[in-house]
């Protein structure tokens, strides 16, 4: 019998799945790494549904996962994962048609977008500035990925890539993220031209994912211009392990700027869209949960990464976790948020990382969905009525931002 979906999602995510024969050759089900993550991302993966729609990004045909106590088997038109003999139907994600179409400019979305659930996630800049400087985290291998793209996407194409990615069905929410940008603002007027684009053109909901600006008023201002959630992501809370690993991130922006900025977000956006990753297994378990408590504290929502080695960065040799290792550290995340009274429901559904609302499940392994919460999430109508609540909000906040900047002479 397979584990529940919880411990099923992180065991994938840990050790992925063999293939059997009839899917070998399925190459258009594989997911690319357009995302780039230190998660459970590998140069081959399938997205799963799992049962109590859990999804999981899975790695697949890789040395380590021949390994797998898990298989992948396809009978007629259903999918089936096997585990200790036995089957269990599963759905299978495959990458969306608009990976294969090209933007008014001729560049291939594909290489713009990638979906995750819900999400389509976008980077419309340049190479990130850590790796320009080479104080990238080790466990990223931006700098080679990036190499080809000396300008930002237009943002005509990010518009194009997003209609596509809408057209498909299966996205619905927009994630913009950048790397480190060498200005007081971090990175705000630079993506403020996308979001302002993509509100214009879509009613969804934006979320942004980049570096903590200098100064708090920033925070503020993005806010304003309509961004719906927010991470600054500190990825690792113990502080000398940070400048081992992250050398960028500690240099020029340093963990208490991290905390700092997420804390004064968590006052200006809704409760639960401030959110901040931190990796599992590249530091000890107990530095770990002491970030799990400083966030929460602050009242932002901590999502958990199990870290996984890729091949062309500096820890490809670094060992992973084992799930029964690191399963008390999701069980803890669960129970912290739900005492913390932080909402669960902005920031989920997401392939490649553990939220608090799918930790759960380690700590009551028969978890459902809490009644009301999932049909209002999922549903349109439900959609469309956390828009028009994000709208109303951040009205009554934007009078208080520009009364702000305009005694600031910004």
């Amino acid at each position: 019998m397979l584990p529940n979906p919880g411990i099923l999602k992180l065991d994938l995510a840990i050790r992925g799945a063999g293939l059997g024969d009839s899917l070998r050759a399925r190459h258009e089900l594989l997911h690319g790494r357009a995302l780039r993550s230190p998660v459970a991302k590998s140069a081959k993966s399938i997205e799963l549904v799992l049962p109590g729609d859990v999804l999981v990004s899975t790695p697949v045909g890789e040395s380590f996962t021949n390994d797998s106590p898990y298989k992948l088997m396809q009978d007629a038109d259903r999918f089936l994962l096997e585990y200790e003999g036995e089957p269990a139907e599963v759905r299978v994600v495959a990458p969306p048609s608009y990976y294969a179409k090209k933007t008014r400019s001729g560049i291939p979305m594909g290489r713009i977008g990638s979906s995750y659930g819900p999400y389509i996630a976008i980077n419309p800049a340049k190479r990130c500035g850590f790796s320009e400087r080479g104080t990238q985290c080790r466990f990223c291998d931006a700098a080679t990925q990036g190499a080809d793209r000396d300008e930002p996407i237009p943002v005509e194409d990010v518009i194009d890539t997003v209609r596509a990615a809408f057209a498909d069905g299966n996205s619905e929410f927009v994630y913009l993220h950048i790397g480190y940008v060498d200005s007081d603002d971090a990175g705000v007027e630079f993506i403020e031209p996308y979001v302002r684009a993509i509100k214009r053109h879509f009613d969804t909901l934006v979320a942004v994912q980049l570096q903590p600006p200098r100064e708090n008023r920033w925070i503020d201002y993005i806010y304003a211009i309509g961004v719906d959630a927010i991470s600054y992501s500190v990825e690792i809370h113990d502080e000398k392990i940070l400048e081992s690993v992250c050398v960028g991130r500690a240099k020029q922006v340093g963990r208490p700027r991290y905390y700092d900025a997420l804390r004064h977000a968590a006052t200006i956006f809704p409760n639960g869209t401030v959110w901040s990753d931190l990796i599992v297994g590249l530091e000890p378990i107990e530095s770990t949960l002491e970030g799990v408590d400083t966030l929460v504290e602050m009242g932002v929502l901590p999502v958990l990464s199990v870290f996984r080695p890729l091949s062309d960065t500096d820890l490809r040799d670094h060992p992973m976790p084992t799930t029964q290792d690191v399963a008390p550290v999701f069980a803890y995340l669960f129970e912290r948020v739900k005492e913390a009274g932080i909402n669960m429901n902005w920031v989920r559904d997401l392939s490649f990382a553990m939220t608090p609302f799918e930790a759960r499940y380690f700590s009551d392994p028969n978890a459902i969905v809490p009644s009301g919460l999932g049909p209002l999430y999922r549903s349109k109508l439900g959609n469309l009525a956390v828009r028009n609540l994000s709208r109303l909000r951040r009205r009554l906040r934007v009078r208080q931002v520009n009364d702000s900047y305009g005694s600031s002479n910004l």
